[in-house]
């Protein structure tokens, strides 16, 4: 009835830039360069997830996860926690907190393992850094042929910490369609995403809009995987277009692979100044299956932005350059189980 698995990254960054800190993610407090030379917290994390099967339709998941957080600690928090009705195979609808599948590898963006990379790319799955929200969804696959096509329909609610740490965002009316095209090899993704944003300093709620659209080609030996991405939030950022390509090829048990991702600002008015005027990022890395269930990988990342931006990166000294990049080396041991 029971079934409990997990995963996890020990992860360890290194970037060139010693005035300003990079992060993996929009919700840590510090990262590597300023704070720290070397930095074990921005990429390492651990979950848990328990799932019941209670009849031939009825099921749930927790999961469990434990990653660098808004106030420097690593206190576990509920990522999932859901119900799941299947009316047939192919229709289900869910309640509770639930994955928001905004980008292609959203579901698994925890998993590091699943992933080609040390992290998925910044540039565009920043743009939107919440995960889950708390409501409902229904989804309806369509099987034509060799051809699956699943819809997904959701609405929800979600609060969090964006930077500085102790800002509580708020996300009201989440509100998202999203389909997906399973065809041999082939996997096609396209989504849109509404909320309202209510943060202290704004006088009322701003809305939020996210149009998104993948591609990725898997052929066993090889891969190719691409993103586009719009995101506007009225009066909080200049909104960004953003996306990424990637591609690797399977050597046995070794996987070399790059990316080249970036994200340009749509330059719309905020409340106040907005100096994240984009960025881009050419990397290169090598991963490696150890054993089953467990991978090694390293990565290079050459990080240059626009001139007067500051890009993603955060806890600037008094001595930071608008538009300087930095180059970051990363390693990560991934595992599942």
């Amino acid at each position: 009835m029971f079934t409990l698995s997990g995963f996890g990254t020990l992860g360890m960054t290194h970037s060139s830039l010693d005035t300003a800190d990079f992060t993996s993610t929009a919700f840590e407090p510090n990262g590597a360069g300023h704070s720290r030379k070397y930095d074990f917290a921005n990429d390492s994390k651990i979950g848990l997830q328990l799932a019941g099967q209670f009849t031939d339709k009825l099921s749930a998941v927790v999961q469990v996860v434990s990653e660098h957080r808004y106030n420097n600690t690593f206190v576990p928090t509920l990522e999932w926690a859901n119900v799941k009705y299947a009316f047939t195979p192919d229709l289900s609808v869910r309640a509770g907190r639930i994955e928001l599948p905004t980008f292609l590898n959203s579901d698994y963006r925890n998993v590091g393992y699943a992933n080609p990379w040390v992290r998925v790319p910044i540039e565009v799955y920043n743009t939107v850094p919440i995960t889950n929200s708390d409501g409902a969804d229904v989804s309806y696959r369509l099987r034509l042929g060799n051809v699956a096509n699943t819809v997904q329909l959701l609405y929800g609610y979600s609060s969090f910490h964006v930077n500085p740490g102790m800002l509580k965002a708020y996300g009201t009316a989440i509100t998202g369609v999203f389909d997906t095209v399973e065809y041999g090899n082939l996997t096609l993704h396209a989504g849109y995403l509404h909320a309202n944003v209510k943060l202290d300093f704004l006088p009322e709620k701003e809305p939020v809009n996210v149009y998104s659209i993948a591609a990725a080609y898997d052929s066993g030996p090889w891969f190719v995987q691409g993103e586009l991405a719009r995101v506007t939030v009225n009066q909080v950022t200049p909104g960004y277009v953003s996306g990424y390509v990637t591609g690797g090829y399977r050597l046995g048990k070794f996987t070399p692979f790059a990316t080249y991702s970036q994200a340009h600002s749509l330059d719309r008015p905020t409340l106040s100044y907005n100096y994240n005027i984009g960025q881009k990022d050419v990397s290169f890395g090598l991963r490696w299956d150890v054993v089953k269930n467990v991978d090694f990988k390293v990565q290079y990342d050459h990080v240059w932005l626009p001139a007067n931006s500051t890009g993603s990166f955060i806890n600037f000294q008094p001595n930071y350059q608008l538009g300087s990049g930095t180059n970051v080396i990363s390693a990560a041991l991934d595992f599942v189980f």
